[in-house]
């Protein structure tokens, strides 16, 4: 089996010294391999693009899952729509009425492929670092973030696929522990607490229960 990941930078791993959350995921499959040569864990892709929306994911999703599919049986992990709430020079870049269009595209293209779908939420951020963003006039807030984050728990509830919740857990733990260094992209530990939240869901896809 195939998973393949989509996202943004923070699926891309940005600010993981051991590579991101995807990384970590991609470890635990390795490792089970190590210690046992007679099973045959799935291979991860990390297909984060820095930067990418849920625009930039449906364009190059279908060419993706094409490339990976090949006598292999595929699952998609889809993590993305941080970007979509940014604001640039003080404008929405998106609304969430466009964000769950895509999300209803990219969903209907994955069924072509597999059954075994499973959807990230987004984390939030710190907005003293992150509302401009220090790399330009990219600003991030959380009431964009919450808002795009409900819509696509909303959008899973009503298309019956799971997702991995992370917005609540993660504000909860960034309240009392630095995990979000630039005011965006998690650190080492951040990336553990979103895998270590992953892990269990795409494990239970994989495995149909």
């Amino acid at each position: 089996m195939n998973i393949l990941i989509f996202g943004d930078s923070i699926t891309q791993g940005f600010w993981g010294i051991d590579g991101g959350w995807v990384s970590y995921i991609r470890k635990y499959y390795d490792q089970q391999k190590v210690l046992d040569s007679a099973i045959d864990p799935p291979a991860v892709y990390n297909l984060g693009v820095s930067g990418d929306s849920s625009d930039d994911v449906l364009a190059r999703f279908e060419h993706e899952a094409q490339a990976r599919s090949k006598e292999e049986e595929l699952a998609f992990v889809i993590a993305v729509g941080v970007n979509d709430a940014r604001t640039k020079a003080g404008i929405n870049y998106s609304e969430t009425t466009r964000y769950k269009n895509n999300l209803e595209q990219i969903l209907q293209l994955a069924k072509q492929h597999s059954d075994k779908i499973l959807f990230v939420g987004l984390t939030s951020c710190v907005e003293e670092r992150s509302n401009p963003v220090s790399w330009g006039d990219t600003g991030y807030t959380n009431d964009r973030i919450k808002a795009f984050d409900d819509t696509l728990r909303e959008f899973c509830e009503e298309n019956h696929v799971p997702m991995v919740e992370v917005f609540e857990p993660f504000s909860k733990i960034e309240a009392e522990t630095e995990l979000l260094p630039d005011g965006l992209h998690p650190n080492d530990k951040g990336h553990k607490l979103i895998a270590d939240l992953v892990k269990p869901h795409l494990e239970a896809i994989i495995n149909g229960s």
